[in-house]
């Protein structure tokens, strides 16, 4: 935008948090908001002198109904208009209508009718004008800018009141209160003016969720606008009704000849002080508080005053206390929570019901009240004492409403945050559509379909539904599967169809033959098989055999001696059979011998294939023998799952092999990063208790990522285990700390001198690649640990959802996230944590976030590319500080050279690691002035 503004713009930005790209948006708004609020000041300075002077108090309740009778259809064409038109146009003709309105009623002579007319215009104007203006700033700013810009702009709206009772008090020193409505009407036409000659260029893309066909269709949609229309309707009678205590006291107290200059000079008073309130105090605490403890500041300081009110007796001062309270909050922290609140609902929901809430809705309660205070009026009940009462009787209630918003704010997050998962749940039994389909599905060319019917079959007890013609399937995978099933049911039909499977080609479906026939005892078609071509199938029948023979030891079977210490082709398989064949058995202590043989043999145990058939028997077996041997064989990825399931079984005794291992620094690392999963396996609350610990006192970072991981695993599939969330929010924080610290590296890297002149180019360029990656990877890792911890303090929450939301490309995404934080991490041991979320969730540039962040840092971050690869030579992280000194070499400079033998002098392992990752020479710094 050009013109105007732009001086506005460059001082918003100077002296606000105003972004790139905002200023001209925001200083439009401000200056937009500063008239319209002017205009309807001066409008209402003349309505109230007028009409107080030709009517009497008491009348007010019937002008307030007709208001509020009238503001309905008026809301329900400004939506329309909305609608049709587009929020900017639509305001921009509202004004118009409003300067024409106006100025028709200045030409009208003053009357009883005129004064009554005029008075219920200004109310209209006021319900249409503002409502439009918040539409047109809630399509313009997020959540997170809304809590940075919406405080102001909408100071504009306090500084316009000021502005305008200033000017009306100015002006009827001059001339008659009738001629502030023609000002009012001019000022109006300005406005337009304004807000036509703005650009939405600050308009944010709302994303689609799909029209709400009504109103009420959007209160089913969103249930979190039902408690915004409890509010709304509770604030509007409130208000009102401190209005009407108002106007009412001051009908009685001042002169009606005076009432012009009263109002315009009470209204200064009050402007100014709401101004500075806004100023100095409404965003704080907006900053402070968060939204949606905020939104309870007005209530709660309305019904102080109104209890002040009551003891006072209705007195002129308690009275006039209680509505600066209204005057200066209404245009600044109650007009920017309310907003505020909106912004996280969907925008298809929003734009349907808040021209409801704010116009049907919150008119509907001021005609209830308005009538209620008539019918009083009438009946000749009325007095300050009983109307300071009732603001005390809404203010309480509205004050509740908002003081418990808090959940439903945090629960309307979550449901934007979230995807929202499918329950992978439910109950044991299936239905008969469900099992038909199942039925179907096994007649499935593909085999992944077919597995998964008769598992699910299977585990809800429905075997019997699964055919035997299954083994006539021709993939190895699905007879396998099948046989398992069969062989642990109670059925017999299916053994006929089995037997031909003994003579499958596949070594796999043999086995589970074998397994299947044999234990439901058809040992004579097993006895064929002791000579079977394929040395794995051979060791399964021959253990399978030798432990159906419960009178001898393993050991005395001389086919198993035979086996276990043959020696050439096929030896390892067969006995490889043997120890599937052991870990199928029943328990038994036959079998321990066996099993020391089998750890015995090393070069068995080397071989990653045995891992899960010996996991699988020691677990079956409980041979706690075997535990450190399990322990060992961790690192092997392929029988990993067994491993840890056999450790579980086994119970303390691996509990504790496992922690002391972990704990053993000294113990591998390619060991000690699968020990934390293996300890979450336990679920307990000891095994949570010491992974926090481990979090807390381990110094390798991968084995804390691991850890972290493990952690988040064992709270989640265990509600009943409690993690301290203080210890875990200090590990949050310190990832937070850690990931500004690198930020504050990065950041001077990206930007090489143009003066600098590497001694290696080629070698400069790439190691200088290298590092950047690096540090960009950590930040990522950083952010990445930071979530899952506040997962595991917070496990309700969907801080995994969080976090995309955090990287989206998508503001408002960023935006609600920032909310969401900002509204769960309320109490006063989070507030660094969440100031430190705010920084990282906020749209701001990496130079800008670390300027943010400076306070909670150890050291002042580097200033350019030299500082920075000089504080990484020494950095913690010996690969990155690895690199670095192979940058620093290829840069060649003398203060480089310097730096990087010092720092191999200081720490030998880091040239060791560079010599690892880098064929790097030794640097020999030039000697300082070696003639002088």
């Amino acid at each position: 935008m050009s013109g105007p503004f732009l001086g506005i713009a460059r001082a918003l930005a100077r002296l606000l948090d105003v972004r790139p790209g905002e200023g001209t948006a925001a200083a439009g708004a401000f200056v937009a908001l500063l008239l319209i609020i002017s205009g309807h000041t001066i409008l209402e300075t003349a309505r109230d002198a007028l009409l107080l002077a030709k009517l009497p108090p008491a009348s007010l309740a019937g002008v307030y109904l007709a208001i509020a009778a009238l503001t309905v259809p008026a809301v329900a064409v400004s939506t329309r208009v909305v609608a049709r038109l587009g929020a900017r146009r639509a305001l921009v003709g509202t004004l118009i209508a409003a300067g024409g309105g106006s100025a028709a009623l200045f030409l009208l002579p003053t009357s009883t009718v005129s004064v009554i007319a005029l008075y219920i215009a200004s109310g209209l104007i006021g319900a249409v004008l503002v409502p439009q203006f918040w539409a047109l700033a809630g399509r313009m700013f997020t959540v997170s800018q809304g809590r940075r810009l919406l405080g102001p702009v909408a100071s504009a709206g306090v500084l316009g009141g000021l502005v305008g009772s200033a000017t009306a008090a100015a002006a009827l020193s001059v001339v008659p209160v009738r001629s502030l409505v023609a000002l009012a009407g001019l000022v109006f036409v300005g406005a337009g003016g304004v807000v036509a000659a703005m650009r939405e260029e600050g308009a944010v893309a709302e994303p689609t969720h799909g029209p709400a066909r009504s109103p009420l269709q959007a209160f089913r949609d969103e249930p979190f606008l039902a408690r915004i229309a409890i509010l709304v309707c509770l604030s509007t009678a409130a208000l009102l009704v401190v209005d009407y205590l108002f106007k009412w006291t001051v009908a009685h107290a001042v002169a009606p000849e005076n009432l012009g200059r009263f109002f315009a000079r009470y209204y200064t008073v009050l402007n100014g002080l709401a101004l500075l309130a806004q100023l100095f105090v409404g965003g704080a605490i907006v900053r402070r508080l968060g939204v949606s403890a905020a939104i309870a500041v007005t209530p709660g300081l309305i019904l102080l005053g109104g209890i002040g009110t009551l003891v006072a007796g209705g007195a002129l001062a308690a009275v006039l206390l209680v509505k600066g309270v209204d005057g200066s909050l209404r245009h600044s922290i109650h007009r920017i929570t309310t907003e505020l609140v909106y912004l996280p609902v969907p925008h298809a929901a929003r734009e349907r019901a808040k021209p409801f809430i704010d116009g049907t809705l919150g008119r509907g309660a001021q005609a209830l009240t308005a009538g209620a205070l008539l019918a009083l009026a009438q009946a000749q009940l009325l007095s300050a004492w009983l109307l300071a009462a009732i603001a005390v009787g809404l203010a309480g209630a509205w004050f509740v409403t908002a003081a418990t918003v808090r959940s439903s704010y945090l629960a309307l997050f979550r449901r934007t945050l979230s995807a929202g998962a499918l329950d992978p749940g439910g109950p044991d039994d299936i239905d008969v559509t469900s099992a038909e389909v199942l039925v179907e599905r096994m007649a499935s060319r593909d085999p992944s379909q077919v597995i998964a019917a008769m598992q699910i079959l299977a585990r809800r007890g429905r075997d019997r539904l699964i055919s035997a013609l299954v083994l006539y399937h021709g993939d190895e995978a699905v007879l396998a599967e099948a046989l398992a099933i069969f062989d642990q049911s109670g059925r017999s039909n299916w053994i006929p169809l089995a037997e031909p499977l003994l003579a499958h080609p596949a070594d796999p479906v043999r086995i589970a033959a074998v397994e299947a026939l044999g234990n439901h005892g058809r040992v004579d078609l097993l006895e064929r098989l002791v000579d079977d071509p394929s040395p794995r199938v051979r060791g399964y029948v021959i253990a399978h055999l030798a432990l159906r023979d419960e009178r001898a030891e393993l050991l005395d079977d001389p086919r198993v001696v035979a086996a276990l210490d043959a020696v050439g082709d096929g030896a390892d398989a067969c006995r490889l059979g043997m120890l599937s064949a052991i870990a199928d058995a029943p328990p038994t202590a036959r079998l321990r011998g066996v099993l020391v043989a089998f750890a015995r043999d090393a070069k068995l145990m080397g071989a990653p294939e045995y891992d899960e058939p010996l996991a699988l028997a020691a677990a079956r077996h409980r041979d706690v023998l075997m535990i450190p041997l399990l322990v060992d064989r961790l690192p092997h990825g392929r029988g990993r799952e067994a491993i840890r399931e056999a450790l579980l079984s086994l119970g303390d005794p691996a509990f504790r092999v496992v922690w002391e291992t972990l704990r053993d620094s000294q113990r591998g690392r390619q060991l000690r990063i699968h020990l934390p999963r293996a300890l979450a396996r336990f679920g307990t609350q000891v095994a949570a208790d010491h992974l926090l610990d481990l979090l807390e006192d381990e110094r390798d970072g991968l084995v804390r990522y691991k850890a972290i991981r493990a952690l988040g695993q064992l709270v989640a599939a265990n509600r009943n285990v409690r993690v301290d969330r203080r210890r875990v929010e200090r590990l949050a924080y310190r990832n937070l700390v850690e990931h500004f610290r690198v930020l504050g590296l990065a950041v001077p890297l990206r930007s090489v001198p143009a003066r600098m002149r590497p001694a290696d180019p080629r070698r400069a360029g790439a190691t200088g690649r290298l590092l950047a990656g690096l540090l960009e990877d950590k930040l990522r890792q950083s952010l990445e640990r930071t979530f899952r911890l506040l997962k595991i303090a917070h496990q309700r929450e969907d801080f995994h959802g969080v976090h995309a939301a955090t990287l989206s490309s998508d503001r408002r995404a960023r935006a609600n996230a920032s909310e969401f934080i900002d509204t769960l991490l309320r109490r006063r041991d989070q507030q660094p944590l969440r100031e430190l979320l705010r920084i990282v969730t906020d749209d701001l540039d990496g130079e800008e976030r670390v300027r943010r962040a400076a306070a909670e840092l150890a050291r002042p971050s580097p200033h350019g590319h030299a500082e920075a690869v000089l504080a990484l030579i020494d950095d913690p992280d010996l690969t990155v500080a690895a690199i670095a000194n192979a940058h620093a070499v290829a840069l060649g400079d003398d203060a480089f050279r310097q730096a990087v033998s010092e720092a191999r002098r200081a720490r030998p392992a880091l040239k060791e690691r560079a010599a690892r990752l880098f064929e790097i020479p030794t640097p020999t710094p030039e000697p300082a002035n070696a003639g002088g």
